[in-house]
């Protein structure tokens, strides 16, 4: 895998995934394996927590989840969450920032077929 194996792959941060991979294809397989495995679950969670207004287990999902979106390039919905963590702190934020909320839950829900495809291609490098 070279150093630039992210470069072409539109909507993600090739940058950060080529310096968190560093050029082992192998890691970054099992790594977007497992997050498309964990996927609906994680987002179950998130949905939720937002169903039943509870806002602290809102804040603990997503701060778990956070990196995860790193290390698939995903680092805008990353600082996203970081962002609303810090911005709902009551049970009313929920409503207040539902439109960021919903935004950030729109862009994770798109860019599945985009880490399906990064994944396809780091599998093709790796051959």
């Amino acid at each position: 895998m070279n150093e630039n194996v992210f470069s072409n792959l539109a909507d993600l941060d090739a940058a950060y995934l080529d310096a968190a991979y560093a050029g082992d294809a192998e890691t970054a397989i099992i790594v977007f394996e497992q997050y498309l495995q964990d996927l609906p679950a994680n987002l179950n969670l998130i949905r939720e927590s937002i169903t039943k207004k509870d806002i602290e287990r809102f804040k603990q999902h997503i701060h778990k989840q956070k990196p995860g979106y790193s290390y698939v390039g995903l680092t805008d919905v990353t600082q996203k969450f970081q962002e609303l963590q810090v911005k709902c702190v009551a049970i009313e934020d929920l409503t207040r920032y539902e439109t960021d909320i919903e935004t950030v839950l729109t862009r994770i829900n798109s860019s599945t077929q985009i880490i399906e495809k990064a994944l396809s291609y780091l599998r093709t490098q790796q051959a």
